[in-house]
């Protein structure tokens, strides 16, 4: 009998960890968990994380936007995916190019639409007063593309990542005040 006890037991174990092993992590809908990707439009963080800067961070922006000749700049106050970080702060041809770990934002006063082929575009509002496209090019990562206040706005990664952060991140977006 114990012998009989020992395989129900071992029996009831290996099926309690096969159907916790079996679990989807999206249990919410009926497709599988996918890797994060840039195609996975609604999930992301499921609250947006609040991003703060030092002064350093600021005067380096403020700076730049000086450099680019813009009157302008704007940060935003949520971040690009979990754990996010600014990375460098970039200034060149009119533009700010403000790098962080989870992608970056580019703002300039002229357009920054590309002049390579489009594949396809996809319409979003951003907030009440702002909506965007999301541009993809043949075999690239899409980028947000929007215009807010006069100025031109591209937010991109080399990585995969989910849209709705972007979205959530381009919406937060306020300008840095008292370093201009």
């Amino acid at each position: 009998m114990n012998y009989k006890r020992k395989v129900v037991f071992m029996g009831l174990l290996l099926g309690a960890l096969l159907a916790g092993c079996s679990q989807n992590v999206n249990s919410s809908s009926n497709t599988p968990a996918t890797e994060n990707s840039a195609n996975n439009e609604g999930e992301g963080m499921t609250e947006a994380e609040p991003f703060s800067y030092t002064a350093e961070q600021k005067n380096e922006i403020s700076e730049a936007a000086k450099k680019a000749g813009l009157d302008k700049v704007y940060i935003p106050t949520v971040e690009l995916g979990v754990d996010d970080f600014l990375d460098r702060v970039e200034a060149k041809d009119n533009q700010v190019r403000i790098v962080f770990f989870r992608g970056s934002i580019t703002q300039s006063r002229e357009e920054l639409k590309p002049t390579n082929e489009i594949a396809s575009t996809k319409k979003v509002v951003l907030s009440k007063n702002v909506s965007g496209e999301w541009i993809a090019q043949e075999n690239k990562v899409p980028y947000l593309y929007f215009e807010k206040e006069g100025l031109y706005f591209s937010m991109s990664s080399a990585k995969t990542f989910f849209q709705a952060d972007y979205e959530r991140a381009a919406a937060s977006l306020e300008p840095l005040e008292g370093t201009m």
